[in-house]
């Protein structure tokens, strides 16, 4: 038996008549020659390498934008975090401080203890005594105009920084006040004023500032039992006016 053949190369005329039996019939395109095959076949290689490269490109693209999206190299983007809620922070005014509660007077050593601090006074003389030995402070006025004594015509006293209380009698009285130097009333430690409690000229504002209505004063010390008339104790008249200041 004799062996096979190899097929022969086609030539470039059999190619074409091929192509063009192929063509009439439908199956492909009618190449007129060889030199138009190849050209499509080059046409087509030339699409294909087109396609792959705008894949390539749209593919660049999304890695872009999703860069740019997310902040972050390969990471999905993530929603932004909502803004922090903002606080006010207006400063509230700070509270007055609550006055003393309690405050010491010694009328023998001259001596008026409150908030810790002591302070040298002049007590009333001897004739024209408080009359109380617990009191409890009612009100207190930067300055405060007192009548004269009665009966004899004497004018108005003002007294700065006063501090008053009301006695057994219901009377709101002078209870104490602060001396003033342009007076020459400068003298700490001696009974020199007529029923109440004198302060020096630089303390007298210290102890009207921690004290106010309601501290209660507890008063030590020898006083007299009864007292002169208002002619002699002016600052034990009742107090009718609101003060000034």
């Amino acid at each position: 038996m004799p062996e096979p053949q190899p097929p022969q190369p086609l030539t470039e005329s059999e190619l074409s008549a091929r192509f063009h039996h192929l063509a009439v019939s439908g199956t492909a395109p009618a190449p007129t020659s060889g030199a138009q095959v190849r050209s499509r076949a080059v046409r087509r290689r030339r699409n294909r390498r087109a396609v792959l490269a705008t894949t390539a490109v749209a593919a660049a693209a999304l890695g872009v934008a999703t860069v740019v999206t997310s902040g972050v190299l390969d990471s999905p983007a993530k929603p932004a975090a909502p803004p922090a809620t903002s606080v006010s922070h207006t400063p509230r005014p700070a509270p007055s401080p609550a006055p003393v509660r309690r405050m010491t007077v010694d009328l023998n050593s001259k001596l008026l203890v409150v908030g810790g601090d002591t302070y040298g006074i002049d007590g009333p003389v001897a004739l024209c005594p408080i009359g109380e030995t617990a009191v409890t402070v009612t009100a207190k006025y930067p300055t405060l105009t007192m009548p004269g004594p009665a009966g004899v015509g004497e004018t108005s006293a003002t007294r700065r920084w006063a501090v008053t209380f009301t006695d057994r009698d219901h009377h709101e009285r002078l209870l104490l006040w602060a001396l003033d130097r342009s007076e020459g009333l400068n003298s700490i430690g001696h009974d020199t004023n007529s029923g109440s409690i004198a302060l020096g000229p630089d303390t007298g504002k210290e102890v009207y500032d921690v004290i106010g209505p309601g501290t209660r004063v507890e008063l030590k010390g020898w006083q007299a039992a009864n007292a002169q008339p208002d002619s002699v104790c002016s600052d034990r008249r009742p107090i009718t006016g609101t003060g000034t200041g």
